[in-house]
């Protein structure tokens, strides 16, 4: 053994060795700090990695960017992003959870704060024509848990029925929300609902779609393989029980081209309540006194025994769902062709699916 290899000793040549022949040493991760290391490599980038043989738990490391990208490729369970934390799923909404409304923190992670999680925020992504659905407005009747006395404002809720008519169709607002709080956005809810992840049916390149949103969905249509590029779908709150009490969502217009009946919550309410969508945030109070109104008008001509006012007296009575026009095509769920997006995104994840479809999306809990 030359002079060298014994100054080095086993482990400082097997070090050496590898490094001659392009490995890099593991002792490069031992920093964790996210500056540029004294070698010139860059920042790092975080990894979860996660032990093949299940002896050993997940461990998060920081590793130079190229070292990260060699190890990612050789270790096919790790992921960018450090080990636990939140997973993301994307959800279509329609109504008060939409932004400008009071119950939009709804689709906030915030709950369990005190018990050291960190708040998750929701990102909007943007709004999607749904076939496939038929929007009405949900009016309380005195019986109702919801229902406020004269010179208080009562709440308007969506319903969204399946009616697997793609004639029916709704603007919705697409999220992306810690999956946790999917099922904590429905406890609270007082009625029949529920989330699906494939009836409710994405029409990508309508104009109502948002352009980035669309951009977005091919890029997932593309990596999934699957031949549909027109359709997705998504986890979609959808009412499962038509009441009497539900009022058709006026028709905003319908589609010359194909007879398609759109609705959209914020202008459809406005439209019943005989204003506009704009007045609820620049006459706030002309605007809830015309929905209040209508409201009274509603339940008082459905009351068999006015007064009081606000007594509908409906009572459900199967069938209670909308009949099939003439011509319309009824398809429930989706086929093999077409992508059904349940998927559970990580932070990292996310960002990195955004930056293949040419988006700049930025997912707090990604911290790279």
């Amino acid at each position: 053994m030359s002079d060298f290899k014994r100054f080095l000793g086993p482990v400082g040549v097997l070090l050496l060795s590898l490094s001659l022949v392009g490995i890099p040493s593991v002792a490069l991760a031992d920093r964790d700090d996210d500056e540029d290391d004294d070698r010139g490599r860059g920042p790092k980038t975080t990894i979860c990695h996660i032990p093949s043989h299940g002896k050993m738990k997940p461990s998060t490391l920081k590793l130079p960017a190229h070292v990260a990208q060699v190890h990612l490729q050789n270790h096919l369970n790790d992921f960018t992003g450090e080990c636990g934390g939140t997973k993301f799923a994307i959800v279509a909404v329609s109504g008060t959870l939409e932004e400008g409304f009071p119950l939009r923190p709804n689709l906030d992670f915030t709950t369990e704060v005190d018990e050291g999680n960190p708040p998750v925020l929701a990102i909007f992504l943007g709004k999607a024509l749904v076939r496939g659905v038929k929007a009405f407005l949900d009016v309380k009747d005195s019986n109702s848990r919801e229902f406020k006395p004269m010179g208080m404002l009562n709440p308007i809720n969506p319903g969204l029925v399946a009616t697997g008519n793609r004639r029916d169709a709704n603007i919705s607002s697409i999220y992306l929300i810690d999956r946790r709080q999917a099922l904590r956005a429905l406890l609270n809810e007082p009625r029949y609902l529920s989330m699906v992840p494939d009836l409710a049916k994405v029409d990508i390149h309508a104009p109502e779609t948002d352009p980035n949103l669309r951009q977005l969905l091919t890029q997932i249509i593309r990596e999934s393989g699957l031949p549909n590029m027109n359709e997705v779908t998504f986890l979609q709150v959808i009412s499962t029980w038509k009441s009497c009490h539900f009022v058709p969502s006026p028709i905003l217009y319908t589609k010359p081209d194909d007879g398609t009946r759109v609705t959209d919550f914020p202008n459809s309410l406005a439209k019943w309540a005989g204003t506009t969508d704009a007045a609820r945030t620049g006459d706030p109070a002309g605007y809830n006194n015309a929905v209040e109104m209508k409201i009274r008008q509603t339940l008082a001509a459905n009351s068999s025994v006015p007064p009081p006012i606000g007594s509908d007296n409906c009572i459900d009575e199967a069938p209670t769902y909308t009949p099939v026009p003439p011509g319309d095509l009824i398809r429930y769920g989706v086929d093999k062709m077409t992508k059904r997006i349940n998927d559970a995104y990580r932070p990292c994840e996310f960002e990195e699916l955004a930056t293949r479809a040419g988006l700049n999306i930025q997912v707090p809990q990604c911290p790279n």
